[in-house]
């Protein structure tokens, strides 16, 4: 009965709990895979687990049930307590990866089979997203030969382009399927407005929407692990019976283009095995070797020789990422179409600001050890405000870019947008305004200088730009800096700043910074170093003109005596007093920003 069994979440990050799950799932022949929910049933007052199942994303995964208990009818309370947390997540369908076994348990709960091999079923309870996703590929079907290309494009590089446009000259309609899930980088819908950005000038070429039955972490979650395992292979022939029986058909689709893998075992796995189904299945795999950053072809089916080619060095997304977390930002934008370029610009605004929300500690401010002076504020809150204003630093950078001058009154439009987007995410608190006029303007004037001065920023330029716009803002009387501005008379705010082209930033932050490359505190001593320097507006708002003169000397003071325990002195001693230098962090951001522009 019911009431003799209890289902509880279970921790999967304690390692105890953790290795008894696995013992469990396998003894009944299961591996137990990526989940971001577990759950277990066991006997009332004991520990000893028989029925267990998780969940990734609206996917039940992972799912047994011991053969002693199956006259309970465990599986379906599992099931259903599995289902319940799917729908509170705001997730239309359910999805099931399971063994065959469990098919017929399933289908008693309203799940339809999609696709199923000897090891594995997949199913979903409810068929109609499914069947809408297929009419919606139907409808874009044309007469004529037709292929496809599925492809994550995080980002969309040269590489990519060299690929469609390659095998758009092989047919006569082209379909894009971009991934709806990716690992870190670039969303869905960055990546999505990547590709149709970077083929518009390509007539036979569509961008289809993504979905969850096509490599998805529903379908194929070992891909965005780079695992290689048992349950990889079972996955892999999911995910092509998905395609050849019911995505390939509804485009009219009889080929397929893949880009050859010379790194990734996981990936050169699923081009064999896609050699093996597809023409069984009568479409054709047509497999195209990559190229390097000079345009040549390497042939890539031996490792050794393609470290050993001209150049050595393939055009990949993976090592975009990789020169884009190194802070290489000239090198990672020679790697993509100039379509691409303003994403990778906003990509490191935003970067920008998450490393100095990440900065730990900080005096006065929001870290990940506490909320620093605020009461209205705190690491999520700006995290959530972060993610609001993305979409807008890419907006600025297409400005940028496709601007022949760039007009003052859009950079305003834009941001007024970013604020009201930001406002709407925080319920109104002010997290980032200042930050999202610095970080705004200098994307707009980097990506502008790059797009139209030869695909190189340098510092003299660009600060003379961005004093060129800076002067044509006007000061916010109403606002806390422009408040303190009319009172004090002889300090700068945020707008008389950037009218001076942030004349310390170039002239000291950023060559300060860069000094501390290896230092581990980078970012805690050049914050302090700005907080000598800056007439931080926000202090004086808060504390008074004596206060803030008190701050600049304590500072310059810690500097020369740099410790640990002093700095978190400090945070405590600004928490006690309010005192917050936000103005200060909006640089450190500005700062990193512009070193990363100017690598």
């Amino acid at each position: 009965m019911y009431s003799d069994y209890e289902i509880h979440e279970v921790a999967m990050g304690y390692g105890p709990t953790r290795r008894k799950v696995e013992t469990f799932l396998h003894e009944h022949g299961i591996d137990l895979d990526r989940t971001d929910y577990y759950a277990a049933i066991c006997p009332t007052g004991d520990d000893a687990i028989v029925a267990a199942g998780g969940l990734l994303k609206d996917t039940i995964r992972c799912i047994a049930v011991d053969d002693s208990v199956r006259e309970e009818h465990l599986a379906n309370r599992l099931v259903s307590h599995l289902m319940a947390i799917v729908q509170r997540r705001g997730y239309p369908t359910v999805k099931v990866f399971t063994k065959p076994a469990y098919e017929e348990l399933f289908e008693s709960l309203a799940f339809n089979t999609i696709a199923k091999t000897d090891n594995v079923v997949f199913m979903e309870n409810s068929l109609h997203p499914f069947h809408q996703y297929l009419n919606s590929l139907k409808n874009l079907s044309r007469p004529g030969k037709s292929g496809v290309i599925v492809m994550n494009c995080n980002p969309f590089t040269l590489g990519h382009r060299y690929l469609i446009e390659y095998a758009a000259s092989h047919v006569d309609n082209l379909f894009i399927i971009p991934l709806l899930d990716s690992s870190a980088g670039f969303n869905y819908q960055e990546r999505r407005e990547m590709i149709q950005r970077g083929t518009s000038d390509l007539q036979n070429v569509t961008v289809c929407e993504g979905s969850a039955y096509s490599i998805s972490k529903a379908t194929f979650p070992t891909y965005f692990l780079k695992l290689l395992d048992v349950a990889t292979q079972q996955q892999i022939e999911i995910d092509l019976q998905i395609f050849t029986r019911y995505i390939a058909p509804a485009l009219g689709a009889t080929i397929r283009f893949v880009g050859a893998e010379p790194f990734d075992p996981l990936t050169r796995r699923y081009n064999d095995m896609m050699a093996e189904i597809l023409p069984k299945n009568g479409i054709e795999l047509c497999c195209i070797d990559r190229r390097n950053i000079y345009g040549q072809a390497v042939q890539t089916s031996d490792e050794q020789s393609v470290n050993q080619s001209v150049g050595g060095d393939i055009v990949s997304a993976s090592k975009v990422r990789q020169l884009i977390a190194a802070n290489r930002m000239h090198a990672a934008m020679s790697r993509v179409p100039p379509s691409t370029r303003p994403f990778i610009m906003a990509k490191f605004a935003v970067d920008s600001l998450r490393r100095e929300l990440d900065t730990t500690p900080k005096p006065g401010l929001v870290d990940k050890d506490n909320n620093g002076a605020h009461d209205d504020m705190d690491y999520i809150l700006m995290e959530r405000s972060i993610n609001a204003l993305r979409p807008y630093f890419i907006r600025l950078a297409q400005l940028g870019d496709e601007s022949e001058e760039l007009a003052v009154g859009d950079i305003k439009r834009i941001g007024l947008e970013a604020e009201e987007a930001m406002r709407k995410t925080t319920n109104g608190v002010n997290t980032h305004k200042g930050a999202l006029f610095s970080l705004g303007i200098t994307v707009a004037a980097a990506q502008w200088i790059y797009s139209h001065c030869g695909g190189k920023v340098n510092a003299d330029g660009l600060s003379e730009l961005i004093a060129t716009i800076g002067n044509q803002f006007e000061q916010d009387a109403e606002s806390h800096g422009g408040k303190v501005i009319a009172k004090e008379k002889n300090i700068l705010g945020a707008r008389e700043n950037a009218a001076t082209g942030y004349k310390d930033l170039f002239a000291t932050w950023v060559p300060y910074y860069r000094r501390l490359r290896d230092d581990r505190y980078r970012e805690q001593k050049t914050l302090l170093k700005i907080m000598s320097m800056l007439d931080d507006t926000n202090i004086y708002h808060r504390a008074g003109a004596d206060v803030a003169g008190q701050v600049k000397q304590s500072c310059a003071l810690l500097l020369e005596h740099f410790s640990l325990q002093s700095l978190k002195d400090m945070d405590d001693e600004f928490m006690k007093h309010h005192i917050s230098p936000g103005g200060a962090a909006d640089m450190l951001a500005l700062t990193i920003l512009i070193n990363a522009i100017l690598e």
